[in-house]
């Protein structure tokens, strides 16, 4: 903080300067007062120039110019490279026409160019304001397309999608507002490079023409006197260099301030506990307790899940003991992470969403690569092979150069868990590690897990919904509710009774079907995934698609959609062909089938607040007015288990769960007569998955359909008419009592 303070008044004083010290000018910047060079004196403090003119006039007036061509240069490469970047990113038709003149203006040299403009346009502020401009778009195109190819598969964008939002909206309302930090921390680098270019198109006498006061021609017109009169050309050359200095300076210091502190884990060398933790307590700046007095201790080679409904306080928990709360949240009391091996990491994490955890723009063998160097425990692609191998994953040179979203989500889960393991680190901290997994995946990983802990001695600690699918991994169990501990003890102790009731569905007369898909193939990078898939889904049913990890299931949901073409095949809706691609579709396509994404963490937008986003598709695609609009959110609100006062709350600010119902409600606002659910209760507690299981039912009743995506046995025993096993080469559909669909959701 002090550092930033120190910098913040450097740059405000050359700023006061700026702006301000015209008005306290002694002389005209422009007007000789004396003999030319005349050294410092009373009546000119910094002497006078190869004209005459007072030094110190020249100095006060001579910002000006340099702070309005910069600042119009960056407005002007920020509106065209944010522009270009969002439709690079959102349009991969139009991608390689932008990226190429890009690459190409990226290999320039800027004073190349600078000369070049120059020469067609003459010397003066339009040259060197053109080619700061031109030289910062490049950069900025990259950044941004790439933040925008990150964001373009988050779940909050393709809901927009899906609900037939023009590109506009998906870009201007959706995405540029999350690219705030991301331009942010550009800003700073970009502003001091246009300075410079700036400043030195001045020196080189391309800028600003005489007799203007302006600092970067005051040094080239007094070059000449230096010997007889440096501060002539020191002045103006110590303010450059100090505005540039200190906007690198407090750029860097401010972004740093906004990084999450890691001021609660501290990891002991030596100690006995893979984790000890003792009186934790965190609270908001508000003074709101999140976490109540909370004390664990794991030894090595042992595992902590930590259970509690949506909102208990498992996130915050997780987060004090990597010492990653975000900012506003404050800790007191200890974490302990031993390890007794220098060379040993202390602490690994998994997150529940891969696509989180994993940089768009990094190929896998190189993410992997990078913590390994950082480590240096290895060397190279045998370490990489080696990591990938650890995880079951496959170690050639194919698969290591793919990139993040080249993979399906459970082969990215298992690129965090080879990078969260890398030097056996003491503790490694999962949140939901099942989600989103099928039984067979599940299985595997656990099994592995299991193996890794017998092998390193490495305590885990599991966030997860789903406690008998961790079983093997768990020797003692927290939970919590509302912050505040209701138990802690063995797994023995507290492990429930594996017997559910089972719940037998009444049988659904035959009536046309909603939705009909007939001989669906869909590919990827001209790769089949799936290949003549058929089927029907009846108003009121429940068709469930199940399939291993990376069989193409949400492939099949996002071509459903329209998000993805198909390769071939159709798809009808009441007897009539859907448009494959989305935008092609109308609002009355929009409405009748929506999506509700796999993920929570990015199924909402991060800018917006619920009510706003789940009151859209209300104004959007049912035409409601302001209030009505208001009254149905806060309806729907309740009708998925919310407190209609989360409205008003952003999506940080809920639990993972919160955020998944929240999710549901806005599919639910456009009135669809299919949804589309993606492992919509992989992340919610016992109670929340019952409330949105009990919800879907009641609807089904009106006559809404459901296709449903879900590993969970219960999910699909509870809602599933017809089961399609994407893994079954013949894919044949089972249809019948709960008990049947129960037996070939396990075969």
């Amino acid at each position: 903080m002090v550092r930033k303070a120190w910098w913040s008044l450097v740059l405000a004083g050359v700023l006061g300067v700026v702006v301000f010290g015209p008005l306290f000018a002694p002389y005209s910047p422009t007007a000789p007062v004396g003999p030319p060079f005349r050294p410092p004196s009373p009546a000119y403090p910094l002497g006078t120039d190869l004209v005459g003119r007072d030094v110190l006039s020249r100095v006060l007036h001579g910002g000006w110019s340099l702070l309005a061509i910069s600042a119009i240069a960056l407005v002007i490469a920020y509106s065209l490279g944010l522009s270009l970047g969002l439709i690079a990113g959102l349009r991969p038709r139009m991608d390689s026409w932008i990226t190429r003149p890009v690459d190409a203006v990226v290999v320039v040299p800027w004073f190349l160019l600078l000369a070049v403009i120059a020469t067609a346009l003459g010397a003066g502020p339009a040259a060197v304001l053109l080619t700061a401009s031109l030289a910062s778009v490049p950069w900025i195109v990259r950044i941004v397309r790439t933040a925008v190819h990150d964001m373009a598969g988050a779940g909050y964008v393709e809901s927009a999608r899906a609900r037939g939002e023009p590109l506009w909206w998906v870009a201007v309302v959706e995405i540029l507002p999350n690219l705030r930090s991301v331009v942010l921390a550009d800003a700073g680098v970009r502003l001091s490079g246009v300075i410079s270019i700036v400043a030195v198109g001045g020196f080189l006498g391309l800028g600003m023409r005489p007799p203007s006061p302006d600092w970067a021609l005051m040094i080239t017109e007094n070059r000449s006197g230096f010997g007889m009169q440096p501060w002539a050309v020191l002045a103006p050359a110590l303010l450059i260099m100090v505005f540039v200095v200190s906007v690198n300076m407090f750029s860097d210091t401010a972004i740093g301030c906004r990084r999450p502190r890691a001021a609660t884990a501290a990891p002991e060398s030596g100690a006995e506990e893979g984790l000890r933790v003792e009186h934790l307590t965190v609270r908001t700046r508000a003074g709101r307790t999140l976490l109540h007095d909370v004390s664990v201790r794991l030894v090595p080679g042992r595992g902590l899940a930590v259970i509690g409904p949506s909102g208990a306080g498992k996130t915050t928990f997780a987060s004090a003991v990597l010492g990653a709360l975000p900012p506003g949240l404050s800790a007191a009391g200890t974490v302990g992470i031993g390890h007794t091996d220098s060379n040993r990491r202390a602490v690994g994490f998994v997150p529940q969403d891969p696509a989180t955890g994993l940089n768009p723009a990094l190929r896998i063998g190189t993410s992997i690569d990078e913590i390994i160097r950082l480590r240096r425990s290895a060397r190279g692609g045998n370490g990489v092979a080696a990591a990938l191998r650890r995880v079951g994953l496959p170690t050639g040179r194919e698969f290591r150069r793919r990139f993040p979203h080249e993979l399906s989500g459970g082969q990215q889960q298992r690129v965090l868990l080879a990078m969260a393991l890398v030097d056996d680190p003491a503790l490694v901290v999962f949140d939901e590690p099942t989600t989103g997994l099928d039984v067979r995946a599940r299985t595997d990983l656990v099994e592995m897990l299991a193996r890794v802990r017998r092998e390193s001695a490495t305590a885990f600690l599991i966030i997860t919904h789903d406690l008998a699918g961790v079983a093997p991994l768990i020797d003692d169990v927290l939970e919590l509710d509302e912050g505040r501990v209701l138990s802690y003890a063995s797994w023995e102790s507290t492990e429930p009774d594996p017997a559910a009731p089972r719940l037998t569905k009444p049988s659904r007369p035959e009536t046309e079907p909603i939705l009909r898909v007939e001989a669906l193939s869909v590919a990827y990078r001209s790769r089949s995934v799936i290949d003549a898939i058929s089927f029907t889904v009846a108003p009121g049913s429940c068709l469930a698609l199940t399939g291993r990890s990376g069989a193409g299931k949400t492939t099949v949901a996002r071509a459903l959609i329209g998000l993805h073409s198909p390769a071939s095949g159709t798809i009808r809706l009441d007897g009539s062909v859907l448009p494959s691609r989305i935008d092609e579709r109308s609002a009355g396509h929009c409405r009748a089938v929506q999506l509700i994404p796999q993920n929570p963490a990015t199924a909402l937008n991060p800018a917006h607040r619920i009510g706003s986003q789940v009151s859209r598709p209300l104004r959007l695609l049912r035409g409601m007015d302001s209030a009505p609009a208001d009254r149905e959110t806060a309806r729907l609100l309740t009708e998925v288990g919310l407190d209609p006062a989360l409205a008003g709350r952003r999506p940080g600010e809920l639990s993972g769960g919160q955020q998944q119902r929240a999710a549901i409600a806005r599919a639910l606002a456009a009135g669809p007569r299919l949804l589309v659910c993606d492992e919509i209760t992989a992340s919610l507690d016992a109670e929340s998955q019952r409330i949105v299981l009990d919800l879907l039912d009641r609807l089904r009743r009106t006559g809404l359909a459901l296709v449903v995506i879900s590993h969970q046995s219960a999910v699909i025993e509870r809602l599933a008419d017809t089961v399609v096993d994407l893994d079954d080469p013949d894919r044949s559909q089972l249809r019948g009592t709960v008990d049947a669909i129960g037996r070939a959701s396990e075969s």
